[in-house]
């Protein structure tokens, strides 16, 4: 989560907009600062803890300073509770919690960008004096808060001058006329819809420069000036679907005795390239990267943090899943989620969730390590769909990642039935809305992988097959995907993990290759080549949450070429004793199930697996360096020969048989010792 669960982890805006500041006030004496707003004006009721204005404060911004570290310093002088904050994803503030349709959005100077709140940092310039952040609850994905994916327009719906007259001359001017003396003014527009970011400009319309004007900032006039507002412009990282463009506005201002400023705007750095010139470097440069040196950087990469620590359950997964994280390493890791959880308990089925499958990831020692009541919570279809199909689908992977009791299969069915009721015309899954959203719509094939390849039922086959159909249809020229008008990677990912979830082969897949690339290839677009990182869009600053989706994303693939389980079928590392009937074999034994292959493996579609990062998984005998030549050969197959694959088997089925081998022994043993005390 996604991301994705990206929705409510995107930059987004306050839902009111107040009155610009004297720019004094957060530039007094020298000190610069920034504004931290924090508000509730849409959860409401005897349930909320609070609502209104929480804290709104201007803050000291020092060298280094970032918009985690600032918000997590100001809610502990104020006294307030937050969680979430150094994970980029806030879940709580104060008692008023994420649930269901709700959430915490972060915005950035009235607008809902592409980031999160780990995206501003003042050392590379995103933070800046004057910015202001604004953390607001949404009860809508946002759209309460003016925030509305189905909206494609770029026009403002207001705009205010703190000076003079403003009206509006026509659909792109507005006359801006200023009392006697007045000699600067502040502009505040506000965008009909808060996705596309706006700008201001004097003199000139410069986009790709940042000498714009921040609306808390004075701007020097005089009679004559011209000044320009540009909302929507696509290289500010906006939401820019196909065939949506900016929207221009001229402000004509007049004054009496107007003085002409000499001041001009400060020069600034052009932009090194277009979004389509770093795209394109960036599949060059992905062509030369194998898949195996990713996996290993992007490992080191996460070694390298505080990483056993909650916050990194996908991280955490995807390195087990690869063979790379050793008991101490585990112990540690459930020894801090333990009093994470009795301090801060899961709210939602993909809290719950999340961590019942990174608990699985780890073995049978901790597989089962949840009770029942923790399992029921969140397989309780009622409790699951309270946070829309996304809660279903989570729960769903974590109930079949390990076979579970019989009684089980009620609950998975029911969620079956209701993710297949959510199917839309064009077969997608969607968040909300009624056009598909490729990060759910990969999601939910993962959710249902286990009933597809065993070919359980007609219904999820079709349902699977219709949505295959539709992600092949609607990828772009290079390989990636796109949300919302925006290619990005984790969308990329979870096409590439729900391909390798039912055989489909994300490299190779005539289907899943256009102009040349393949879906694998636009996946490895957005890695940071050498750093271990991966990033929301191309050529921008490393995502923690892109990576994570990405890593797990190559695991997938790795495992699906490898002929191994999928990334969320755990039975390859339970062990028998841990292990009950089978969700989707329900009259099979364990040790039957156990000696089946381990995955069903579609030779003429092939695919990616994984959830929202990529991994490699190793045999036991291997680690991801040893087994560098067939990675290698694996990932650049699409680009060297259609036979680089070296399939490798898995080692369970061997262990089970050697497993009943030392049982039948030791009986013959047993029967051998009674024969001789009975002679005795």
């Amino acid at each position: 989560m996604k991301k994705r669960i990206k929705v409510m982890s995107c930059v987004l805006t306050a839902a009111v907009v107040t009155s610009a500041l004297p720019f004094a006030v957060y530039a007094d004496n020298g000190t610069e600062k920034i504004r931290i707003v924090v508000e509730n004006n849409t959860f409401t009721g005897d349930n909320a803890a609070w609502t209104g204005t929480l804290v709104d404060k201007w803050v000291e911004l020092k060298k280094d300073s970032t918009a985690v570290t600032l918000f997590k310093e100001l809610m502990s002088e104020e006294g307030f509770t937050q969680t979430g904050a150094d994970t980029g994803y806030i879940t709580e503030i104060n008692g008023v919690s994420a649930e269901g349709m709700g959430g915490w959005m972060i915005g950035f100077d009235d607008w809902y960008g592409n980031g999160g709140i780990t995206a501003f940092k003042e050392s590379d310039g995103t933070l800046e004096n004057g910015d202001e952040l604004f953390f607001s609850y949404s009860m809508d994905w946002g759209v309460d808060l003016g925030s509305d994916f189905n909206n494609t327009s770029t026009k403002l719906k207001s705009l205010e001058a703190d000076s003079g007259d403003i009206e509006s001359v026509d659909d792109s001017t507005y006359s801006l006329t200023l009392p006697e003396g007045v000699q600067s003014v502040k502009l505040t527009p506000v965008a009909e819809n808060k996705n596309y970011r706006y700008k201001i400009y004097k003199d000139d319309y410069t986009p790709d420069e940042d000498n714009d004007y921040k609306r808390t900032e004075d701007i020097s006039v005089s009679d004559g000036d011209k000044l320009y507002i540009g909302v929507g412009h696509a290289s500010w990282h906006s939401w820019m679907p196909d065939g949506v463009s900016e929207t221009v506005y001229t402000v004509n201002v007049s004054a009496q005795e107007a003085e002409h400023s000499d001041e001009q705007p400060e020069e600034s750095v052009p932009a090194e390239s277009s979004e389509e010139s770093i795209s394109q470097s960036s599949e060059d440069i992905s062509a030369s990267v194998s898949t195996d040196l990713i996996i290993e950087e992007v490992t080191e990469q996460i070694k390298s943090n505080d990483y056993l620590v909650p916050g990194y359950e996908w991280e955490l997964m995807t390195l087990s899943r690869l063979d790379s994280l050793d008991k101490d390493e585990k112990d540690e890791y459930m020894e801090k989620l333990n009093a994470y959880i009795s301090d801060n308990p899961p709210v939602n089925a993909t809290d719950y969730a999340k961590y019942s499958i990174v608990a699985d990831s780890f073995g049978p020692d901790y597989s089962g390590f949840y009770d029942d009541e923790y399992t029921d919570t969140y397989s309780d279809p009622d409790f699951a769909q309270k946070q829309g199909i996304n809660g279903a689908v989570y729960a769903l992977i974590a109930l079949n990642a390990v076979p579970r009791e019989k009684d089980r299969q009620a609950s998975a069915e029911k969620l079956v039935d209701y993710i297949l009721s959510s199917q839309l015309d064009d077969g997608g899954w969607t968040f909300y809305g009624d056009e598909y959203d490729p990060d759910m719509t990969g999601m939910v094939i993962q959710s249902l992988a286990p009933y597809y390849n065993n070919k359980t039922d007609e219904k999820i086959t079709e349902a699977v097959d219709k949505a295959i159909s539709l992600l092949s249809e609607v990828q772009n020229e290079n390989g990636t995907y796109s949300s919302y008008g925006s290619e990005n990677c984790e969308s990329t990912a979870q096409v590439v993990t729900a391909l390798s979830s039912v055989g489909i082969d994300a490299d190779k897949d005539e289907r899943f290759i256009k102009n040349g690339v393949s879906a694998l290839a636009g996946l490895k677009s957005f890695y940071n080549t050498g750093e271990g990182t991966f990033s929301h869009t191309a050529g921008a600053e490393a995502n923690k949450y892109s990576t994570a989706q990405a890593f797990y994303a190559l695991c997938a693939y790795y495992r699906f070429s490898n002929g191994m389980t999928i990334l969320y079928d755990m039975s390859d590392i339970i062990s028998e004793s841990n292990q009950t009937e089978s969700p989707d074999e329900p009259e099979n034994s364990a040790a039957e199930i156990s000696e089946q292959p381990e995955a069903s493996v579609i030779t003429d579609d092939k695919e990616e697996t994984g959830e929202v990062s990529g991994i490699i998984e190793n045999s036991e005998s291997s680690s991801p360096a040893e087994t560098a030549d067939t990675a290698d050969n694996v990932s650049e197959s699409s680009v060297n020969s259609s036979d680089g694959t070296v399939a490798t088997s898995d080692n369970s089925s061997g262990r089970v048989i050697a497993f009943m081998i030392i049982i039948a022994m030791s009986a013959l043993v047993a029967v051998a010792l009674k024969k001789d005390r009975n002679k005795d």
